[in-house]
């Protein structure tokens, strides 16, 4: 009979984490080259078998990393160090003296034993991270695509841990740019994703039969760019963007497959390692450098370089390899896109965009533009150019198209300056509405305090109830600003943007008649819910009070009626006088895009 492994021993949850977050600080000690011993990582805390787990992943990562170093660490010397554990240490140096079988996928007959309420229809595919199958839920009468890891991912004690971790994160993933994970989980130590079937092609069959021109190319790239900017937002890096992992489904929709190889990124101080055992993930020909040379501080700038080998392909049929040239000179697309291209295949990180979205915003403000049709390349001239001064003309070609792709170059970082600036500006009054709402909550508990007690008193009860009712309406309005501020998408239009800034400004400015004006009368429920009760008792107070209210509410409606509502060319500055110093601020800052003319 067969004898478990230790790394196989299933333990409690708590203790798996302890184990991954050690395994975790032992290999961050090794990339910065401060090898640790292995005996000062063993906890006593534990119990003897997860102290024995431990031990075991540690002496495999240990060996590992050794190895790299062009060391040659020998059983013996381990079995000398750790006499209690002789079969892991036999096992560890197993796993790195013998290569690994080939994936070998299980048959749909086996498959629809592991899953009896699927119906497996067909294999999809397969490779080193499993295969795929296309199914049918009977029961939703949908159908779906079932992914299956290899039976060697359930053999690190840490894996099951790591695989809930992750699959709770990716499930979350709600993108119509990305494909959906329905259901993950560990069938006869089988672990499956059950995911959303695309009907369609991968991006890799459409550009093998050449059925992309660079105009389809480029509508595709927003979609990407949404998808990554999404996962990014929430912590995942996917790793392996590439051709393969993007769907084009029947109807036109664009997908990115398989987020399955992604980590969850936590923070600038504390990367995890790429995989428990150090292996370099992706795809090599559009792999960052950083992930090549295994480094472990990869973020999410790594999917922005692979992005930006898939736009080349996309738009030349070939991969940037070596000294590759830039796109216009392959394809007939307007010069200014080069530098867009090029900037995400920058070597250093640090070089590249720093998100996802700036991609998306540059390419939109270069194919929006009004030029009249492309700016003229130097490939592209000389292929028209047969005259006898072909060379001076090639010249002079080449030294428009540098100027204007500088310029480009300098619109772009102007364009995201400025809007930078925009986004900025709305901080204050976004903070603002945060500080109303708080003011709200203030209010609706002064108003419960002053009824709640009180029941018998009628115009206590009263002024209670006003104040609870003004309260809501207070942070409903607050919030209703603060959506409309998260609604705006640098990335689109200055007239979109310019529209989305408007629907601000007339939240706000709604909100000054309902909260700003009705003040005129709010003070006097306000005082009495502070026990200054007198200003409703005696008629001399009550209806003076009323009076000037009254008055001053009607007058601020007329204001607003007459000035803010008019359809009027000088009803715009009058709106803007009323507006908040963040609203004017950030429409001067669109002022400056429109002067300059960047779209």
């Amino acid at each position: 009979m067969k004898t478990m492994s230790i790394r196989q021993h299933k333990l409690p949850i708590a203790a798996l984490e302890r184990i991954d977050d050690l395994c975790l600080e032992f290999e961050q000690k090794w990339q910065i080259n401060d090898p640790p011993a292995i005996e000062s990582f063993l906890d006593d805390e534990f119990e003897p078998s997860a102290r024995d787990a431990l031990l075991a992943e540690l002496i495999v990562l240990e060996i590992d990393y050794r190895r790299r170093r062009g060391e040659t660490p020998t059983e013996q010397e381990y079995q000398e160090r750790f006499p209690a554990i002789t079969s892991a240490i036999r096992e560890a140096f197993q796993l790195g003296d013998k290569p690994s079988a080939p994936f070998e996928p299980p048959s749909i007959e086996r498959l629809a034993e592991l899953f009896p309420s699927l119906e497996i229809i067909e294999l999809l595919g397969a490779g080193g991270m499993g295969a795929v199958y296309k199914a049918r839920q009977a029961g939703l009468d949908r159908v779906v695509a079932i992914k299956i890891l290899p039976e060697e991912f359930g053999h690190d004690v840490k894996f099951s841990l790591r695989f809930t971790r992750e699959a709770r994160t990716l499930a979350k993933l709600s993108h119509p740019n990305i494909v959906a994970l329905y259901e993950f989980g560990n069938v006869a130590d089988t672990y499956y994703f059950l995911m959303e079937y695309i009907e369609g092609s991968t991006l890799r069959d459409v550009v093998k039969a050449g059925e992309l021109d660079p105009k389809h190319a480029l509508a595709i790239v927003p979609h990407l760019c949404d998808a990554l900017q999404y996962a990014h937002d929430k912590g995942i890096v996917h790793r392996d963007i590439k051709p393969e992992n993007i769907l084009m489904s029947a109807d036109g929709a664009v997908k990115i497959a398989d987020f399955g190889l992604s980590r969850i990124v936590s923070n600038e101080s504390q990367q995890p390692a790429l995989t428990a055992t150090h292996q370099v993930m992706g795809t090599p020909r559009y792999m960052a450098p950083e992930q090549l040379e295994g480094m472990h501080n990869v973020d999410h700038r790594a999917d922005i370089y692979s992005l930006g080998v898939v736009i080349y392909e996309m738009l030349t049929g070939e991969l940037p390899i070596g000294r590759f040239a830039a796109p216009s000179e392959k394809v007939e697309i307007d010069v200014r896109l080069d530098d867009v291209v090029l900037r995400t295949l920058e070597k250093e990180p640090m070089r590249r965009y720093q998100r996802a979205s700036q991609i998306k915003s540059d390419l939109h403000s270069i194919t929006s533009g009004k030029t009249e049709g492309l700016a003229a390349t130097i490939a592209y001239e000389a292929k028209l150019d047969v005259s006898k001064e072909k060379s001076s003309s090639v010249l002079k070609s080449s030294s428009v198209a540098l100027e204007q792709q500088e310029m480009a170059g300098r619109l772009l970082l102007m364009r995201r300056h400025l809007m930078g600036q925009v986004e900025k500006s709305l901080r204050p009054l976004f903070r603002g509405q945060l500080l109303q709402v708080l003011l709200g909550i203030v209010l609706i508990l002064l108003g419960v305090q002053c009824w709640a007690l009180n029941t018998e008193i009628p115009h206590r009860v009263a002024s209670g109830v006003i104040l609870h009712v003004y309260g809501v309406l207070v942070i409903s309005q607050a919030i209703l600003v603060c959506t409309r501020i998260r609604r705006i998408d640098y990335s689109k239009t200055v007239d979109e943007i310019r529209s989305k800034l408007d629907s601000v400004r007339s939240g706000y400015l709604r909100a000054g008649v309902i909260i700003g004006f009705v003040w005129w009368l709010m003070w006097i429920p306000v005082s009495v819910a502070i026990g200054f009760d007198a200003v409703v008792l005696y008629p001399n107070s009550l209806i003076p009070s009323l009076v000037v209210g009254v008055v001053g509410f009607v007058i601020s409606v007329w204001l607003y009626l007459r000035f803010l509502n008019s359809s009027e060319t000088s009803s715009d500055a009058a709106k803007r006088t009323f507006s908040s110093k963040s609203l004017q601020a950030a429409y001067l800052a669109l002022d400056e895009i429109e002067q300059a003319q960047i779209r």
